[in-house]
């Protein structure tokens, strides 16, 4: 284990020869010890003005004006750009102190808190922790606020040691500076709790709960909100603790027990018996550590063991599990919870999209929403009141069903059936991926870059959906997930489908499961295919087969895991899905109605709306690949190509277009060359053949 004191630096061995591409030959020197990671004091500074010099002189004049007239209307990112930039900083740091620190859960995000991990990476990288502005102001900002100062922490630690080609290298200058800032948030942020008095059957259901001793026929005495005592969660290797640690202390708990999973047999007995154990000290004063404002205010009252499920693999063991959590503001205030409100979706009809030329012709209308699951977020109500016309063939509702699993909400009935907190206003559950072995930095980065995207295309009112859904590094390498719920990849869809009838495509699923719903399904289809393609070509995502996409109870789309973006992609030297835009198989437009019908033109004017919304706003997707490229540099393995792979982003961004028609000619050949391209096809095939992932 390589350990950095003096300097934080980072060597790469760069590969020399056409045989190291393949594979390793050491007897023939293919491989040279080269200083290519960027990772130096000097060479970080540089890279970073010379990537992002264009923007400084414009942000200074930009800013100064807003100081003068409207100091509220001050862009965080154009903060960053100087920090990252100039020589004298007095001006950012005058700035930082003047942008809004939190959100409250809007959008577009324009806080420090969305874009902790650039203001952590250049504290980290290009100041080394020394830069004393910088590390007042972050203190200060952590003094000030409690979930600010959490998430800080979490990011620093996530990078306070890097696992990169198979060796650990710790920063010790950023271990002790969290050690520092732990010391000080301990001090700052420790409450003293005034102990309620309980009936003695309520206290013993509240410790019972969750824990093998509990049986239903104990919901014998009522819970109310006010009985319970939310203090600081107690680790279990501890008999004390404090409150800025509390909520650090849980997770900590959590992510050990995916680490002793790999060991353990039975796995699902010892994940539920260590689950129990932390069940014994909950409720307690934590909540889940994700970005979104609504669920920083819910705190959690128990994870439900026997839904926990595990997904194991040769070298790692991530888990699910679902947590029950409440807002004590909300119990309190008697807030009226409108959590059974249905959410519905863009609305827009198709004669809207008649003008091509129009930008207002593609306005949506976006209602409020309260959802605190990625799988609720902007989707379209569908009836069940109608029946399937061949159901005397096959119950296509069941086969949904088998297919999509247990609905969302109908879990959260149940479980809050068996609940004794099922009487709280604000109950809810939130449903959790916990991983550990997998550097989560780069799959949080995807997510806050896809975040990006969705709010330029909100900021143009076009009605392209991408599923955000958060993830948060909790260590080097651990965290968490959310997990989307109402969803099924399609290679699941396709085994069960296949294994009815091997005839049934994906469009005749369409058709039969959503029934006189068809059209709004499709248009889903069509909003979502069009949003993921965009980005899959900017920003080159890759391993797109058919158990990373999934098809949501609505009919939109969706993708998950972005390990291969950027400029990384599997299959090493064969690299079946290279040149390939973004998948668009015939499938795909069969569900839409095939190549001559109004939902695949409609599906070629978004994309190209969306292409130019993209190129317009395109500074908001290159300075956060500028900024985390000139810190992290080839740590994170989406700049495996260097520098050549941010020119490569900036091109597509730009193609030689001089005008709007040239950009729809250019977007329209875009699709032709996507559409069943050949490579995208043989990647399905390899993927069934090495690992069975239906296509």
């Amino acid at each position: 284990m390589a350990e950095i004191g003096e300097e934080i630096t980072i060597k790469r061995k760069k590969q020399y020869g056409l045989c190291s591409k393949l594979w390793c030959l050491r007897c023939m020197n293919c491989c040279k010890a080269d200083d290519v990671s960027i990772l130096t004091s000097r060479n970080r500074k540089e890279l970073s003005v010379k990537l992002m010099a264009k923007y400084q002189n414009a942000i200074q004049l930009v800013l100064l004006l807003i100081k003068i007239q409207n100091p509220e209307e001050i862009q965080v990112l154009d903060v960053l750009i100087l920090l990252y930039t100039l020589d004298e900083k007095s001006w950012a740091y005058q700035y930082l102190y003047q942008c809004k620190l939190i959100s409250n859960d809007e959008s577009p995000r324009n806080d420090l808190e969305f874009y902790i991990p650039q203001l952590m990476n250049y504290l980290v990288f290009h100041e080394e922790m020394l830069n004393e502005n910088i590390s007042q102001f972050i203190l200060t900002s952590c003094i000030h606020n409690f979930y600010f100062a959490q998430l800080v922490y979490w990011t620093l630690h996530s990078t306070s040691a890097i696992v990169f080609n198979n060796q650990v290298t710790e920063f010790q200058k950023v271990k002790l500076y969290l050690q520092n800032l732990v010391k000080r948030m301990v001090l700052n942020h420790e409450t003293n709790y005034q102990r309620k008095e309980q009936d003695e059957k309520v206290k013993e259901l509240i410790s019972l709960y969750g824990t093998t001793q509990f049986e239903q026929n104990q919901l014998k005495c009522l819970i109310l909100p006010e009985h319970i005592q939310l203090s600081k969660y107690i680790p279990l290797e501890q008999e004390e603790g404090y409150d800025f640690m509390s909520c650090i202390n849980f997770w900590n708990d959590i992510i050990s027990i995916s680490d002793k999973l790999k060991f353990a047999d039975p796995k699902i007995i010892s994940l539920r018996a260590d689950l129990s154990q932390i069940n014994t000290r909950l409720p307690a004063n934590v909540y889940i550590p994700f970005v979104k404002d609504q669920l920083r205010h819910y705190k959690i009252l128990n994870i439900v063991v026997q839904e926990t499920k595990i997904f194991s693999t040769k070298e790692r063991a991530p888990f699910y599990i679902c947590i029950e959590v409440y807002n004590v503001e909300k119990e309190e205030s008697k807030f009226e919870d409108k959590r059974e409100r249905k959410n519905s979706e863009f609305n827009f009809e198709l004669s809207m999209f008649s003008d091509f030329r129009s930008q207002s012709n593609l306005a949506m209308s976006q209602v409020s929403n309260q959802s605190l699951g990625v799988s609720e977020c902007y989707e379209i109500e569908l009836s069940r009141e109608q029946k399937w016309a061949n159901n005397v063939l096959l119950d296509f509702e069941k086969v949904g069903q088998e297919i999509f699993g247990e609905d969302s909400n109908q879990i959260s009935e149940r479980i809050r059936h068996q609940s004794p907190y099922s009487h709280f206003r604000s109950w809810r559950l939130v449903h959790l991926i916990v991983k550990t072995g997998d550097n989560l930095k780069q799959e949080q980065f995807a997510l806050q870059l896809i975040n990006q995207f969705q709010m330029i295309f909100q900021k143009e009112r076009l009605p392209l959906k991408l599923t955000t859904y958060d993830i948060q590094s909790l260590g080097p390498s651990s965290g968490i997930m959310e997990m989307v719920k109402d969803a099924a990849t399609i290679d699941s869809l396709k085994k069960k489908l296949n294994s009815i009838d091997k005839d049934i495509t994906l469009s005749l699923f369409f058709k039969k499961y959503y029934g006189a719903n068809l059209h709004k399904a499709q248009r889903n289809f069509c909003c979502s295919l069009a949003a993921y393609s965009l980005i899959c070509y900017f920003l080159q995502i890759k391993d797109r087969h058919n158990g990373n996409i999934l098809l949501h109870k609505s009919g939109k789309i969706l993708h998950i895991d972005f390990g291969f973006f950027i400029s990384i992609s599997p299959g090493k030297g064969l690299e079946f899905e290279k040149n390939v835009p973004f998948k668009l198989l015939s499938e795909y437009i069969d569900v839409l109605g095939g190549t001559k019908s109004e939902l695949f033109n409609l599906f070629r004017k978004l994309f190209f709306k969306g292409f130019v919304a993209c190129q317009k706003h395109q500074d908001q997707i290159l300075l956060l690949v500028k900024m985390m490229y000139s810190g992290h540099g080839y740590t994170l393995p989406c700049f495996s190509k260097g520098e050549i792979a941010i020119h490569e982003l900036e091109s597509r961004f730009n193609p030689p277009c001089s005008n709007d028609g040239e950009i729809s000619v250019f977007t329209q050949n875009l699709i032709n060359q996507s559409l069943d391209n050949w490579r995208a096809k043989w990647y399905d095939k390899f993927q069934y053949y090495f690992q069975g992932i239906f296509y």
